[in-house]
């Protein structure tokens, strides 16, 4: 049976921006495969602006059956959302809507991969049947580039190296497993038994893969083991922006190490800072919340601490960073609390920012974050 639930509406173009030489997008729900939550190309939202950040405009997230809201993505000019059956792409200074896909005629579960440069790859998912087609949108248009049925649902993808990664169950066998599409066409790369180690992250273009038996860092293109981690614990928590080194620990409780992503060598085990919990990093420096309610920035080569913010609870557990601060999400009773990144200096930022359900994306000189039903966007 063919499905034609795809085809586009009549869609306002509007030319994309030019690309800079870093770009300035959040592309994946980290912002990159590295997992840094950090966006290197903006540069507007420094801590002078961040201070006269606002709630400037909203889009509705509805919520349908079995089509919970994706994930929203930003890059090249747009603000994509999903929600109730159909992907949305939104102007990301004005919030204008500028393309929209038709509702689908069934009941469809949207998932939002990527944005790799103007192209958006989505999964839609039959939630009836559990057909799941991979298709590629140009972003900047909505204009459909491939739709593929695909075997399985993925699930943690991330894009690196020009290749989609997801995990899947694979029924037949009753394993984990991993499957590799080729963002440019849809067309399968590999495939293989074992589950990501720890956080679905990639760093020099390597992925962590768990097996029955063993674990070995993965070449993304070619799922080909490159080397085998030696004693010890190697579970990812992110990478450098760079892509040059893993960052790994064992448990909240355990210390940190900083491992080369190209040779598996262990180069630096952090002093102990007491339990952590999540990262962020802008390869200078890596964020983390510990749990004595702090947020703190150790030194992203060897891990002594920089600079300490102490909170009386709740402290920061969701971290975001773009030009030059370091946004950390407390919980839905708190504004957002912001640090000139290399100072720990605080700033100050308007309490709406009490609304958003998770750390921001940093792009485009705003912040956009889910609220309620609809993703905000504040400004200066």
């Amino acid at each position: 049976m063919k499905y034609h639930y795809l085809a586009l509406t009549a869609v306002l173009l509007v030319p994309a921006p030019a690309a800079a030489s870093v770009p300035d997008a959040w592309g994946q729900a980290a912002a990159h495969a590295t997992g840094d939550h950090y966006n290197p190309g903006e540069t507007r939202l420094t801590p002078t602006a961040a201070v006269r950040l606002k709630p400037r405009w909203s889009v509705p997230l509805a919520t349908a059956t079995c089509a919970a809201p994706a994930t929203p993505l930003v890059g090249a000019g747009r603000l994509v959302t999903a929600a109730a059956y159909r992907i949305s792409g939104h102007d990301a200074t004005t919030g204008a809507l500028l393309w929209q896909t038709p509702a689908t005629t069934r009941k469809t579960s949207i998932s939002l991969a990527a944005i790799v440069g103007t192209r958006l790859i989505a999964q839609y998912r039959d939630c009836r049947s559990g057909k799941t087609f991979l298709t590629a949108h140009d972003v900047t248009t909505g204009q459909v580039l491939y739709n593929k049925r695909i075997p399985e649902t993925m699930y943690g993808t991330l894009a690196d190296q020009g290749i989609l990664v997801g995990s899947v169950w694979d029924a037949p066998i009753s394993q984990y497993g991993l499957r590799a599409y080729r963002i440019a066409d849809g067309s399968r790369a590999w495939a293989r038994a074992g589950s990501i180690g720890g956080e679905t992250i990639a760093a020099g273009g390597r992925i962590l893969v768990v097996g029955d038996d063993s674990t070995a860092a993965v070449d993304v293109t070619t799922g080909r083991d490159l080397w085998t981690p030696g004693t010890g614990c190697f579970t990812p928590i992110g990478a450098s922006p760079d892509g040059a080194t893993f960052y790994m620990r064992c448990d909240p409780d355990g210390p940190l190490r900083r491992v080369d992503a190209a040779t598996g060598k262990v180069l630096r085990t952090f002093p102990s800072h007491g339990a952590t919990s999540g990262f962020a990093t802008d390869g200078e420096r890596v964020y983390l919340h510990t749990f004595a309610n702090e947020l703190i920035a150790v030194d992203a080569s060897d891990g002594r601490r920089l600079w300490t913010a102490t909170f009386a609870e709740d402290g920061p557990i969701e971290i975001s960073v773009g030009g030059g601060v370091v946004y950390g999400w407390r919980d839905g009773r708190h504004p957002l609390a912001a640090f000139e990144a290399r100072t720990g200096k605080a700033l100050g930022l308007d309490a709406k920012t009490s609304a958003l359900q998770g750390a921001p994306m940093v792009a485009n000189g705003r912040l956009y974050g889910r609220t309620a039903s609809a993703v905000t966007t504040y400004a200066p």
